[in-house]
């Protein structure tokens, strides 16, 4: 068995592929880390000492790789892609202000792309931003048929959410949170849902069976869990894939 050191596991393997005539996925490598006894520190620099070698039928010769460790230096100050917990005041506000830009220019350029995908559709839409942060954006449609913006309970809308999420993240600005409305859309939309919850409670209560609920957006499933989250007889819970993810109110 022959050893063979480097300053890096690579190079040690170069070494023996080299030596050995052999590629590597013929050699059976044993990484052995060397330790070296605390010894006060001299001036002088001598090399050190390789264990001897037992030479083999090369055929069978098994390199053992001598890994040294190499040192790194910290940089100074707080590297990019520091936890904020890291970072110092200013520069998590300098960071803020740098994702409200970016939010604030890709909003910009997804309003375009919600216009003219919209009127590909054959629907008129003007789409103005109603606010935005660095991780969120809301968005309102107008047209002179909001029907046609919104869709059969709201697919069409819910789709164009899914597509803005998608196209700010080919932005720049990832996990972003995007709210499209048209004419209080989703106000009443959730007064709508908040109405199918209660009814559903009374079904699971009635017949003692869970309730499968048709699928719904992320958004409308998570105001079914909050607003059953309380109620002593039933409990809520998700399954299924997205888009066709549902609810699913059952007895407790």
């Amino acid at each position: 068995m022959s050893e063979y050191q480097g300053k890096t596991y690579q190079d040690a393997v170069l070494k023996a592929q080299q030596d050995l005539n052999k590629p590597q996925a013929e050699l059976t490598i044993t990484v052995v880390k060397k330790v070296v006894e605390p010894a006060t520190p001299t001036l002088s620099s001598s090399p050190e000492e390789v264990a001897p070698v037992q030479q083999e039928d090369p055929a069978e010769q098994t390199p053992q790789l001598i890994e040294e460790p190499v040192a790194t230096e910290q940089p100074e100050g707080n590297p990019e892609g520091a936890p904020d917990g890291q970072l110092s005041p200013a520069e998590i506000a300098a960071r803020h202000e740098q994702n409200l830009h970016r939010m604030s220019a890709a909003a910009t350029k997804l309003v375009d792309y919600l216009e003219q995908a919209y009127r590909a559709l054959g629907v008129d839409v003007s789409a103005t931003v109603q606010s935005s942060g660095a991780k969120d954006v809301t968005i309102e449609l107008n047209a002179p048929t909001p029907g046609r913006v919104i869709g059969y309970h709201g697919r069409r809308i819910n789709a164009f959410e899914v597509l803005s999420v998608a196209f700010l993240n080919y932005q720049g600005v990832k996990d972003a949170l995007v709210t499209l409305d048209s004419e209080g859309y989703r106000a009443k939309r959730a007064q709508t849902i908040t109405r199918i919850g209660e009814r559903a409670v009374t079904d699971v209560i009635a017949s003692g069976q869970a309730v499968f609920l048709d699928p719904m957006p992320a958004r409308e499933r998570k105001l079914l869990h909050k607003q059953l989250e309380d109620n002593p007889n039933v409990k809520t819970y998700s399954q299924g894939r997205e888009p066709f993810r549902s609810v699913v109110i059952a007895p407790k």
